[in-house]
């Protein structure tokens, strides 16, 4: 049987630009030309596109299917069970992204306000849980490292904490914007209700997450989320003026 490009495309399911694609990329030569100069096909093409629209759907990459068509059925039979073992770990990769996307989105919920910077932060920090896991294990007591993963509690009170936690780091974000200074009112009443959710999570065996020596080990984390800079000093400005004025009111306190 011989095909033109058009009928030959039609009866494949697939475009003549699709062939004439295969053409430029070696994986399927039309057998011939017509006196006018287009292209035909025969059966040995077509049987020579099914295997390529079968590689194709197996996910190889057009590379890879001009080598493996080159290859002898024991070969090819080697390159299918990698190839399988490829697309397992792919499918465990996309069940990870998927289960970041339903974190993030429970964590988020309905809330519009919230600064796509920061779900960066919240989506790389998922990315790297465990090795900060491992990185924070190696420096701090077990104790501290078990709370400030929550190990034990459950998913949704795990996504309840970073819930409060994403919406106080992004009022805290609005307010830098707005050019309110570290020292404002509103701004340190923020901050410690922030401190306050924090504490919850981390425990009441720290005194102050933010100036403690806990938080210079935090400094140091590896990998480190990618924090707006100014954002970022923003922060050690507030809590720094919360952790004095803290101090103020115990001082106060305790000469009463």
């Amino acid at each position: 049987m011989i095909s033109t490009i058009g009928s030959f495309a039609k009866l494949t399911s697939t475009t003549g630009r699709t062939l004439r694609f295969y053409d430029r990329k070696g994986l399927l030569k039309p057998s011939g030309y017509n006196e006018q100069g287009h292209r035909f096909y025969t059966d040995e093409d077509l049987f020579r596109l099914q295997q390529i629209l079968t590689l194709k759907y197996l996910d190889f990459s057009l590379d890879e299917i001009g080598q493996y068509l080159e290859q002898d059925s024991k070969d090819f039979k080697t390159s299918l069970e990698m190839q399988y073992e490829l697309l397992l770990q792919k499918q465990q990769h996309i069940e990870r992204i998927l289960a970041t996307i339903e974190r993030i989105r429970a964590i988020v919920k309905d809330d519009s306000t919230i600064d796509p910077g920061l779900i960066i932060v919240m989506i790389q920090s998922i990315q790297r849980e465990e090795e900060q896991k491992q990185w924070l294990s190696d420096r701090l007591p077990d104790t501290i490292v078990q709370s400030i993963f929550m190990s034990g509690s459950s998913l949704e009170e795990k996504i309840q904490v970073e819930r409060e936690t994403t919406v106080g780091l992004n009022e805290l974000l609005n307010m830098s914007r707005q050019g309110m200074h570290p020292e404002h009112p509103l701004v340190q009443e923020r901050a410690l209700k922030l401190t306050l959710s924090l504490k919850r999570l981390l425990g009441e065996a720290l005194n102050d997450p933010w100036t403690s020596e806990m938080g210079s080990v935090f400094e140091e984390m590896k990998p480190q989320p990618c924090v707006d800079p100014e954002f970022k000093t923003y922060l050690h400005e507030v809590f720094a003026h919360l952790s004095i004025r803290r101090e103020q009111q115990a001082a106060a306190s305790k000469n009463s």
